[in-house]
């Protein structure tokens, strides 16, 4: 009885881990600002280059407070997380200083939104079968397609794992398919009709960082990032309610088998 009762709690303890993981999803940052305003912020990801008047940009504790906590050289590059209105101002939050600056301090660097917004009229559904990049067997990711250097290479893709709906041809004829979330790795495009290609010609190189502007039309990727956020919910829920039942399950199972045992004894 001892042996099977260590067996479930083993059991119970290795679904432990999975459940955190999981949970890490949702990573939030340990800031007051952002909890009490999070029905206000929303994600940004970007990243951005200081260009503040004094030749620097502050960073402040929170856009309600007075507490400067760093300050950022004028040329220096920092990731924006999050992003928040208030009180007429457009804040971000750094993920590499835990804190928040105005955006109309920074300039923001060329990336798959800006591509987005130049070229969002030449976009359309793709509605192919993903021959090459099936035969291919792996990939490259860019950051958007022209983009001088690639980010980085997937050493294996299976397309069972993603769907690409938004799709791109550039003047060469080359089609590009833009991958929203793939193995932990985000919004990014892949050259479907030449996946493993390092050299293909950098036709739309960055330009210089310029300043950042508010959109207000939803994206592609925010609508992905909805969903997947969406989706995440659900499976946590559904992760959750399956440890409780399987918890509720075990105790009911070892209140059985005690049961059990103590009338065998008492007939004994």
């Amino acid at each position: 009885m001892k042996k099977f009762l260590f067996a479930i709690i083993a059991v119970l303890l290795l679904l432990i881990p999975s459940f955190t993981a999981y949970a890490d999803v949702l990573i939030e940052p340990e800031d007051n600002f952002y909890r009490k305003h999070s029905n206000q912020i929303i994600s940004m990801d970007r990243s951005f280059r200081a260009n503040g008047a004094d030749g620097f940009v502050s960073v402040m504790k929170a856009p309600d407070s007075n507490r400067e906590i760093a300050k950022i050289p004028n040329g220096e590059d920092d990731f924006i997380k999050f992003s928040c209105l208030y009180d007429g101002e457009y804040w971000g939050y750094s993920f590499w200083r835990s804190g928040w600056v105005k955006l109309d301090q920074l300039l923001v660097l060329y990336d798959h939104i800006t591509f987005s917004e130049e070229h969002i009229n030449d976009f359309y559904v793709y509605s192919g079968d993903y021959a090459e990049l099936t035969e291919a067997g792996s990939a490259i990711a860019w950051p958007w397609p022209g983009a001088e250097e690639p980010t980085w290479t997937f050493e294996s893709v299976d397309t069972t794992y993603f769907n690409i709906d938004t799709a791109y041809m550039d003047a060469q004829g080359r089609e590009w398919g833009f991958v929203g979330y793939l193995y932990g790795s985000r919004n990014f495009w892949m050259c479907l009709s030449d996946p493993l290609n390092h050299d293909i010609p950098a036709f739309n190189p960055a330009p210089e960082p310029k300043p950042w502007a508010p959109s207000l039309d939803p994206q592609p990727w925010q609508v992905y990032t909805n969903i997947e956020s969406s989706a995440s919910s659900h499976l946590l829920t559904i992760i959750i309610i399956s440890v409780f039942v399987l918890a509720f399950g075990t105790a009911a199972l070892i209140w059985v088998l005690w049961k059990s045992g103590k009338n065998k004894r008492k007939t004994g």
